[in-house]
């Protein structure tokens, strides 16, 4: 290790040792933002526009809440999703069901999602891993012509804004939003 750096550290460390870090307790927050998709990246890449709130209590480095998503697919269906979260620090992980509404090509789809994420106040970013929870369908109808069948199994990478809103507790952090 390099002599300088150790110096540094061992000048520091009494002050560091010292701070006081000040987590939330017992507080509830709202966050409503938009949400942007983009799943089956080996295959073809499916893209999504829509929105997601999540509603968290936080107490101390963690928290847990629920989270609800719709989005619209460029494909022309609709993505419903919703379930539980949970965070610690700046990671977390969604699991939920969702919903995929039926095409021209697909019959509608249900089935469990798990999201892993990182996020900060104002964002986060997942992987989304999509399992459906029935079989493809797709046999053939009277005439032998094979019928639509159910989305496959997905994953993909989710970016989302978030907009807090405080909704209950008492706050240690105060949103900084132009109007303020």
């Amino acid at each position: 290790m390099n002599p300088r750096l150790l110096c540094a550290l061992l000048v520091l460390l009494p002050f560091a040792s010292r701070a006081q870090v000040s987590f939330p307790k017992d507080e509830t927050w709202l966050t409503v933002g938009p949400l942007v998709s983009i799943d089956d990246l080996p295959g073809q890449p499916r893209f999504g526009l829509g929105l997601e709130g999540t509603l968290n209590v936080l107490n101390d480095a963690h928290s847990l809440g629920l989270f609800a998503q719709a989005q619209w697919m460029t494909q022309g269906h609709a993505r419903l999703a919703g379930g539980v979260q949970g965070t610690l620090l700046f990671g977390g992980v969604e699991l939920g069901a969702y919903h995929l509404t039926g095409t021209d090509e697909h019959l509608p789809t249900t089935g469990l999602q798990i999201t892993p994420f990182v996020t900060g106040i104002y964002a986060s970013l997942g992987v989304r891993f999509s399992v459906p929870l029935s079989d493809k369908g797709g046999r053939p109808g009277p005439d032998g012509v094979p019928g639509r069948v159910r989305q496959g199994r997905e994953v993909g990478l989710v970016l989302t804004g978030k907009l807090p809103f405080h909704m209950g507790g008492k706050s240690s952090y105060e949103p900084s939003y132009p109007w303020n």
